[in-house]
């Protein structure tokens, strides 16, 4: 039997293994284990590698800003995660605007444009997930404008985009709360047919949100971790309940090729193709605000690295969360004469409910769990809004900034207070508009999501124009794949533009039923050209990078390394001993001196203070050093 040095050595490919004569060599790379052969040396196996291997020479490097923190650094992956899951709201959100995909194409626009909004918006979100890995900032997208444009279109370009985000972030607050109240009302349709709306009692239940929502964002701060997870909880077990009920109590069962296949656009008056683009406006009015949560920045920690993280799991949790919810919906959909001819005043999520289960109860029990995810959007929409008027009021985007930007300690955490109540103040004025014209009011909804998708689009469409290059040294990277996805992502915001932009139905359309979001948005534009002129181009400054914070990191890092290996110990026992060349001590030891003094790390001589201190690091010495 051999012994065990005869034994043959088993390798496992996937552990790293360093060179022995070599310790500095860097680990081989897990590819350097695939077998040489035809496969890999073939032209894709050679893409993929190039693809896959991490680019040895770039050097990570996170820009660091000059801006001082006040807000605390509280938030965790899992925060995001909760807040972008709140944000977005899918079982409210998708119940809100679930009339717009029945009426353009019903199961096939719901179903496969929530896959097609989805891949999309993964795409942008991946694209601003690498910037804000290399620019981790408050000031999010407008930020990511000015440091990737042209640096004479820099200012201009961040302003446009800054308030394309401001403008959004306040507008969509209204769009949640406002929808939620007609939902919250529309609880009275289940009782009678002949329910009528009444603007002035949504406007009343509206405030009644908007003031609830505030307050939890001002005196709940220091919870918002908490409010964020109990949101993921709260928003899976509504969705898990209602599919239970409605598979349960539903007398009624379409077949899956009833499902996967029916397209009715009858009632649109739109050809299938556009009808089915317009029908993805339902789900891409659910599917965004995602770009308000780089406005976070500051209470996150670690954001370089947490932001793409936590950005990324909400949408792909969101994207799982929205599926279920869908395909219940599909399986038991009721005749679309009921959801839509008979009682246009009743949103078609209530009326599901009410066909599906027959029982009022049980319909009530399940609406209350939906106006729970309203509560939650709009308390999570108010605290990126008002982290959006904060940063942009730092920059000097808004007049009396010091007022938007005061921070203030409410129940042992810090919070912008001015912030949120200006960003309250704009939602309590806007839903206004809807007791002259409920067409108007709609359009300022769809410019909302207008807004924010352009506002995600110019910093990607400015990185494209640079070539990429300014986003080297990042801490999540796209790599070959970044020109793909960057691509995606601008060919998206144009089809979503479009989609928001035409109205829903085209059948009996006069002009105080039109769809004039893009009309709205191009007026928000005109504003902001002219609040430039007047104010942004003397008083706006854009993002303020701290040139200097890699040459002081590097010379305290340095001073660090030179004091490792330095001890010091009681005074009675620590003693000064000189060496020779060989490290042998010398005979002769030099008299102590009067006070304590310290052996320079680099010369090995001694140096007085003037006062008497002993001294362990001269950072001046080492300045002169280095």
């Amino acid at each position: 039997m051999a012994d065990d040095g005869d034994l043959p050595t088993t390798v496992n490919p996937f552990e790293t293994h360093t060179n022995a004569a070599h310790p500095e060599a860097p680990q081989a790379s897990y590819l350097s284990y695939i077998p040489t052969n035809s496969i890999q040396t073939s032209a894709p196996a050679r893409f993929l590698r190039n693809l896959l291997q991490e680019d040895e020479e770039e050097v990570e490097k996170i820009e660091h800003f000059k801006y001082k923190q006040v807000l605390d650094r509280k938030l965790t992956v899992k925060s995001i995660i909760g807040l972008g899951f709140s944000i977005m709201g899918v079982p409210f959100g998708m119940s809100s605007t679930l009339w717009i995909t029945l009426v353009d194409g019903a199961n096939v626009t719901m179903l496969y444009g929530w896959l097609v909004v989805t891949f999309f918006s993964l795409c942008v979100i991946l694209s601003l997930s690498e910037i804000i890995s290399k620019y981790p900032t408050s000031g999010g997208v407008y930020h990511f404008s000015a440091l990737l444009s042209n640096e004479k279109y820099s200012l201009i370009s961040s302003w446009f985009t800054g308030w394309l985000l401001l403008i959004g972030s306040w507008t969509y607050i209204v769009s949640i709360l406002f929808s939620g109240s007609q939902f919250i009302l529309s609880i009275f349709g289940l009782k009678n047919s002949y329910y009528k709306e009444d603007i002035f009692l949504v406007l009343l239940v509206y405030f009644i949100l908007l003031a609830f929502c505030g307050f939890i964002n001002y005196k709940f701060s220091k919870y918002l971790e908490k409010i964020n997870r109990a949101c993921i909880i709260w928003s899976l077990g509504t969705i898990v309940v209602i599919d239970i009920l409605l598979l349960i109590f539903s007398e009624r069962n379409h077949s899956i090729k009833d499902i996967m296949t029916n397209f009715d656009n009858s009632r649109s008056g739109w050809p299938a193709p556009l009808a089915f683009i317009v029908g993805l406006s339902g789900s891409a009015y659910t599917m965004n605000g995602y770009g308000m949560l780089l406005s976070m920045t500051d209470e996150v920690k670690n954001p370089e690295r947490n932001l793409p993280k936590g950005m990324v799991s909400s949408i792909l949790i969101t994207f799982v969360n929205g599926l279920i919810f869908i395909i219940p919906l599909l399986v038991i959909l009721p005749e679309m004469t009921l959801l839509l001819d008979d009682t246009p005043e009743i949103m078609p999520i209530d009326l599901i409910f009410k066909f599906a289960i027959k029982s009022y109860v049980v319909s009530f029990l399940l609406i209350l769990l939906l106006i729970g995810t309203v509560l939650f959007q709009g308390i999570g929409s108010i605290t990126a809004a008002s982290r959006t008027t904060y940063a942009f009021a730092r920059d000097g985007g808004l007049p009396y900034k010091e007022k938007w930007t005061t921070v203030d300690a409410v129940e042992e955490d810090t919070v912008p207070k001015n912030a949120i109540f200006l960003s309250m103040g704009v939602a309590a004025i806007l839903p206004c508009i809807a007791i002259i014209s409920e067409s108007a009011f709609n359009s300022f909804m769809g410019a909302c999501v207008i807004t924010l998708t352009l506002s995600n689009g110019v910093p990607i469409v400015a990185l494209m124009l640079n070539k990429r290059r300014k986003i080297k040294g990042g801490a999540f990277r796209l790599r070959k794949l970044g020109w793909f996805i960057n691509l995606l992502s601008c060919f998206w915001m144009v089809l979503s533009t479009l989609s928001l932009s035409l109205p829903p139905v085209v059948k009996n359309l006069h002009f105080y039923n039109m769809n004039y979001a893009s009309v709205v948005t191009l007026g928000f534009l005109l504003f902001a050209s002219l609040c430039y002129k007047w104010y942004g181009q003397k008083n706006f400054e854009g993002p303020k990078i701290d040139s200097d914070y890699f040459e002081l990191h590097n010379i305290e890092a340095l001073g660090r390394d030179r004091l490792e290996d330095f001890t010091v110990g009681d005074d009675e026992d620590s003693e000064i001993v000189f060496e020779d060349s060989n490290g042998k001590p010398l005979e002769f030891q030099p008299p102590k001196p009067l006070s304590p003094s310290y052996v320079s790390v680099m010369t090995g001589s001694t140096k007085k203070n003037n006062d008497d201190s002993e001294i362990l690091f001269d950072a001046d010495s080492t300045r002169e050093n280095v």
